[in-house]
């Protein structure tokens, strides 16, 4: 099932927090003229109860994120440390849904933690987010503060539609940073036609489909457990957004939910 949504806008700015700013204003319809689309997305199982949010991104200008937004992280590091602590992670709803969806697919959440949980237990040792460019830091950050999953890859290396499905036994992931995994047969991946561009549901991104100085056109997943409420699909995606348009020069052209 596929339902399409066009963008809206809330009042935000770079001297807010996700916390005040949410639905502030009544939303502007947008339509998009945009001549790329999102490809056709394909979940291969049904019991999980699974969303996933897709926001198409052209027109993207990739570069240093710069002080102003490392201002604004610093701000929401202090909100999220004050929200969670490493003891308390164990028991967070939502966190520990992702850990029950990776059990259910022989995956060890301890070894192999969705990129939310990880992106959080970075900001509570006091690490940073590694500054990568602006599209890869903001999506960091919309992951760490809304506790879900979130991959990216560069459009124009997606070759044809993607799947949410079971990797294949010895089917090989080559992870940003070079390690690459044979897949046991059973893990749960995003992939194309020809390559998974996503482990987990999402743990790593695959580093040949990886936001570079040449991406144009990029694709941001928003993973969802069956958990996840309404409300929180709403407001991350809506976070996801205002991030976009405050923090990365680029056009949003589509945003689709899409449920197994």
């Amino acid at each position: 099932m596929m339902a399409s949504h066009n963008k809206h806008f809330a009042c935000w700015n770079r001297t807010s927090s996700p916390s005040s700013a949410f639905f502030m204003t009544a939303f502007t319809l947008f339509q998009s003229v945009s001549t790329v689309s999102i490809p056709d997305v394909t979940f291969h199982f049904h019991e999980e109860n699974l969303s996933l949010g897709v926001v198409l991104v052209t027109g993207v200008t990739i570069e240093d994120s710069g002080p102003n937004f490392a201002d604004f992280e610093e701000r929401i590091f202090e909100e999220i440390q004050s929200k969670h602590s490493l003891s308390s992670l164990k028991n967070e709803p939502i966190l520990r849904s992702y850990r029950d969806l990776y059990w259910s697919f022989g995956m060890d959440p301890t070894k192999l933690r969705v990129s939310s949980e990880a992106l959080i237990r970075r900001i509570l040792r006091g690490e940073n987010l590694w500054n990568i460019n602006n599209l890869v830091d903001s999506m960091n950050l919309v992951s760490a503060y809304h506790r879900i999953p979130i991959g990216l890859a560069d459009l124009e290396k997606v070759a044809g539609n993607l799947s949410i499905r079971q990797a294949r036994k010895g089917e090989l992931f080559t992870r940003i940073g070079g390690k690459t995994i044979q897949c046991r047969g059973r893990e749960i991946v995003i992939a194309d036609e020809e390559k998974i561009t996503c482990f987990g549901f999402a743990t790593h991104d695959s580093d040949y489909t990886k936001i570079t100085k040449k991406t144009e056109t990029a694709l941001v997943y928003l993973c969802f457990s069956g958990e996840v409420s309404t409300q929180v699909i709403n407001e991350s995606t809506q976070t996801t957004v205002d991030f976009l348009e405050n923090w990365v020069p680029c056009e949003i052209s589509n945003i689709m939910t899409l449920k197994s």
